[in-house]
C-alpha cells in the first residue's frame, strides 16, 4: 500500500510553512517597501527665496536644494538596498533610484550631486549642511533579533544656490 497524502495533510503542511516564513516575509516586505525612494532630490521653487540675502554671498539666493540617500544593511555592514543618484542628461537633473547589493550612501556622492546641480544652473553653493542618521529595528522585532541583523543609514545634504555673477559684473564691483 502506498502512503497517500490527503487534502487535510497538505493544508497542515502549508499552514506550518506559512507560520515559519511569515516573519521572514515581513522583514523582506518592510525592506522592499522602504527601498522605494531610497534616493530623493528636493528643491524649492524659483522665487521662493526672493527678498533673502546672505552675508558674504555674491548675489541673492535662487533656491534651496536637499538631497538624501538611504541604505539598508544586513549585519549593519553588508549592503542590501541603497539609494542611487543618477544624472539625467536630457533634463539636466539628478533622479533618485534604487540599487541592490551596492552601498552608494555617503556624503561624497551627495556633495557631487549637489555641485552638479549647481553647475547646470550656473550657481555657487553656500550654507551647506549635512545630516546623517542610523536606525535600528530592534524595537520592531521579536526580542531584538531583526535589529541585530538589519539596520539602515541615511545621509542628507542641503545647500543654497546663488547665481554666479558674470566676470564683467565682478570686475565693475572691484573697479568701483
Amino acid at each position: 500500500m502506498r502512503n497517500m497524502k490527503t487534502k487535510h495533510d497538505n493544508e497542515t503542511l502549508t499552514k506550518g510553512m506559512r507560520r515559519k516564513l511569515l516573519p521572514f516575509a515581513g522583514i523582506v516586505a518592510a525592506l522592499l517597501a522602504g527601498a522605494t525612494g531610497c534616493a530623493t532630490v528636493y528643491s524649492s521653487s524659483q522665487g521662493s527665496l526672493d527678498g533673502l540675502t546672505y552675508k558674504g554671498a555674491n548675489g541673492a539666493p535662487s533656491e534651496h536644494v536637499y538631497i538624501s540617500t538611504t541604505g539598508y544593511y544586513f549585519l549593519w555592514t553588508l549592503p542590501l538596498v541603497s539609494g542611487d543618484l543618477r544624472w539625467n542628461e536630457k533634463t539636466k537633473s539628478i533622479n533618485g533610484g534604487t540599487c541592490f547589493f551596492r552601498d552608494l550612501v555617503g556624503v561624497t556622492e551627495l556633495q557631487d550631486a549637489l555641485h552638479k546641480i549647481a553647475e547646470t544652473r550656473n550657481c555657487d553653493v553656500i550654507d551647506i549642511a549635512v545630516h546623517d542618521s542610523d536606525t535600528s529595528y530592534a524595537g520592531a522585532s521579536y526580542g531584538g533579533a531583526v535589529g541585530a541583523l538589519f539596520g539602515s543609514s541615511q545621509f542628507g545634504i542641503s545647500g543654497v544656490l546663488v547665481p554666479k555673477k558674470d566676470k564683467s559684473e565682478v570686475q565693475e564691483g572691484v573697479a568701483k
